[in-house]
């Protein structure tokens, strides 16, 4: 009986909130904007969690001043999204975006027996003034906060990633403990420390040569081939988050791409 009350006054909020976020839109966006976003902010804010079924569209549309069809429109731009799917007969159900894993995830190493583990050997974060492809995609500025990682790939191989973000949003990362982020899902720290979970990418691979610092890093001659790949993350809101170059030197595995590795961190 007392779970039955709990789940009625947790419904009872996500209505009332779902309705506050509605209202508290600016009245000059149209009514799919405004439902668009009430939904998504009913993501963003934990109210439907992945795995929920939300409210069926007619409940929504009484929910909401707002018509059946503009209900489904805005349902269809979170299907589209990838946010939400359809399930025959069952409902909407809230997905899981790319949000957990770490970003690993964007391509894996095979092993003879599988997957193999990705781990940090080495992590620092500091402010640069350095300019690149990041200032033209998270937006030109003085300063930037630059994560590096280096890592064993199944103790054969290393790798070298570099991330750059806001300074302004992220300078908090500053004042975390090494120990705090080593080995982190990054994913998953965007998401519940920053409120702003990546969702869709864009990425651009090429080959470089190796630089004699990374060369080092690496324990691979300076000026060898390596892979370049560049990943441009976007949030749920398609707003730049971060810029991320990874160097992958020449190694006797398969690389495979993809976004759905269920041993990631």
């Amino acid at each position: 009986m007392k779970t039955s009350i709990m789940d009625a006054a947790s419904e009872s909020l996500r209505r009332s909130v779902l309705t506050d976020y509605y209202l508290a839109l600016p009245k000059t966006y149209s009514k799919v904007v405004r439902t668009y976003e009430a939904f998504l902010k009913m993501i963003e804010g934990g109210y439907w969690t992945p795995g929920d079924r939300i409210p069926a569209e007619k409940e929504l549309a009484e929910m909401l001043p707002v018509g059946l069809t503009t209900i489904q429109n805005a349902l269809a731009r979170l299907v589209q999204a990838g946010l939400l799917e359809r399930r025959r007969k069952a409902g909407s159900f809230v997905t899981e975006p790319a949000t957990a894993g770490r970003e690993l995830t964007y391509f894996r190493f095979l092993g003879d027996d599988g997957l193999l583990f990705v781990n940090d050997i080495d992590l620092r974060i500091y402010v640069t003034r350095e300019q690149g492809r990041w200032g033209n995609f998270i937006g030109v500025a003085n300063k930037y906060i630059c994560v590096e990682r280096l890592m064993d790939i199944g103790g054969e191989f290393r790798i070298f990633s570099r991330f750059y973000l806001s300074a302004p949003k992220f300078e908090s990362l500053l004042k975390m403990e090494i120990s705090e982020l080593k080995d982190i899902t990054f994913r998953i720290m965007f998401k519940d420390r920053f409120s702003t979970p990546p969702l869709g990418f864009e990425r651009d691979i090429s080959f470089t040569r190796l630089s004699l610092d990374i060369a080092k890093m690496l324990g691979r001659p300076a000026g060898s081939m390596a892979l370049l790949y560049e990943i441009y993350q976007y949030t749920l809101r398609e707003e730049a988050l971060f810029f991320m170059e990874t160097i992958v030197p020449e190694n006797s595995r398969v690389l495979k791409f993809g976004m759905n590795d269920s041993q990631s961190g």
